[in-house]
């Protein structure tokens, strides 16, 4: 580490990365980070990678290194992609897909950005560089490493960073050469020694595809797995379009977002449908509740027998992180991602308050600034309540998938209870995880946390929630 650039140190030591002041004597080091001022200390290094804060592939155009540069959106600080320049296809499509244009002038912005990037050029005012500089040329190693699965040597690439926590995944989105859509997702853990959410993923895409084609239709195919130096890693088909988040986000004909909303919603009934297993086998689920989240909730008033009011019901398959984040889509259609946290059997309902919740929270605040974590809760109460502009819409979708799965109008109220009980819970295991594998990285207000609080304080709504029958 050159120059200081203390936000790099925390980052690389919080992944585990043992970091250096470049002195004293010893082997070359793997990587040097440093800013552009240092270039030629870092070469002086002889590291096998560099990475240069700023624009300053010339100054490696002599010698053992080759040099990429990278664009990164939106901020150098905290990254959602980076974008390497000498890839034009790759990059007009991230820009596209991956930005929300949510003002006029950003549009303008963004379409300049594509044609002269398209042209080899770099807009000085869009985003910040990195320069990459190597002694081995080719694909980056996780991509090269997925030759044995059928990616070939030329494809281009962009790069997606997780934007959870440490334990968040990346994603290389790849290209055959000459495309300009993505054919494969690579997924690699940002921490050694991190291969649950990948076993978990892996899980859940079969239950996905075993539930027949209408709904494997809309989940990602596996290709396959495999490890780089203890970083685990999987490639998937890919899923091209942009992110649900985005698209809700993003101003646009309300009836449009609703179509697809629904479509969605519709799905997901399917999938709770085409899954359904005997009551008895949710015995595990059942117990998971009993002992493992309702005790946490006694302050607020739950009392233990809450599991035990759920009449005997059909087991259903979660995806259970079915929020927008997780659905890609593209011109009305969609492909839910992340099947990490799939529950095989289950309460239903459950996948569909969750995506409602999320959807129709952004819906009706599209075109209103992003709303902080803490506000989510507050947004997510009104919604179930009856004050949001789409909580007709909401209510009309309960009462459907409850005739669907056969729940009884009055365990809807106890089924929605445990639902966000749980949910809130699930922030608080995520930081547990976190400050095991990456003790230095501090927890993340994820926005669940508050809304089984916000839910049970609310006379509205709790396990005698009511309102939605209309």
């Amino acid at each position: 580490m050159l120059g200081g650039l203390e936000e790099w140190r925390a980052g690389l030591v919080s992944a585990g990365i043992e970091v250096s002041d470049g002195s004293g004597d010893g082997p070359p080091p793997d990587v040097v980070v440093t800013p552009a001022r240092l270039v030629g200390e870092a070469r002086y290094t002889k590291a096998r990678s560099i990475i240069l804060e700023g624009s300053r592939e010339r100054s490696f155009r002599r010698g053992d290194y080759q040099a990429r540069r990278l664009l990164l959106r939106p901020t150098r600080e905290r990254p959602t992609l980076a974008l390497p320049l000498d890839q034009p296809a790759s990059v007009s499509y991230a820009l596209e897909r991956w930005s929300v244009v949510d003002r006029p002038w950003k549009t303008a912005r963004m379409r300049a950005a594509r044609v002269l990037l398209s042209r080899g050029l770099f807009p000085s005012w869009a985003s910040p560089l990195v320069t990459v500089a190597t002694q081995v040329a080719g694909p980056p190693t996780l991509v090269a490493a997925a030759a044995d699965l059928g990616i070939p040597s030329d494809v281009s690439w962009f790069l997606t960073f997780g934007q959870g926590d440490a334990l968040s995944r990346n994603a290389f989105q790849l290209f055959r050469a000459g495309s300009d859509q993505p054919e494969w997702v690579l997924k690699f853990a940002r921490v050694a020694g991190n291969s649950k959410r990948f076993d978990n993923d892996e899980r859940g895409l079969q239950v996905a595809h075993a539930a027949g084609d209408v709904i494997a239709a809309h989940a990602p195919r596996l290709v396959g797995r495999f490890d780089v130096d203890g970083v685990d890693a999987s490639l998937e088909a890919a899923a091209a379009g942009r992110r649900l988040r985005d698209v809700l986000r993003t101003p646009g004909d309300r009836n449009v977002k609703l179509r697809l909303i629904e479509r969605i919603a519709g799905w997901i009934v399917e999938l709770g449908r085409r899954t359904e297993t005997s009551p008895e086998a949710m015995g595990a689920e059942r117990k998971r509740l009993q002992s493992d989240v309702v005790p946490r909730w006694s302050e607020l008033g739950v009392h233990t027998e809450l599991v035990d009011e759920v009449p005997p019901l059909a087991a259903v398959a979660q995806h259970n992180d079915l929020g927008t984040w997780n659905v890609v889509a593209d011109d009305g259609d969609f492909v839910v991602v992340d099947w990490e946290n799939v529950r095989e059997a289950a309460l239903p309902l459950w996948d569909l308050f969750y995506f409602l919740g999320d959807a129709f929270v952004l819906l009706d605040g599209s075109d209103a600034p992003e709303h902080a974590p803490e506000q989510l809760p507050e947004r997510i109460v009104r919604l179930f309540a009856g004050g949001a502009l789409s909580s007709p819409l909401l209510f009309s979708w309960v009462r459907r998938a409850a005739e669907a799965a056969a729940v009884p109008p009055e365990a809807v109220g106890t089924i929605a209870t445990l639902c966000w009980l749980s949910h809130s819970l699930s922030a608080g295991a995520q930081n547990m995880d976190l400050a095991a594998l990456t003790p230095r990285d501090p927890p993340r207000l994820h926005g669940l946390e508050g809304v089984a609080r916000a839910w049970m304080a609310n006379p509205a709504l709790g396990p005698s929630w009511s309102v939605w029958r209309g």
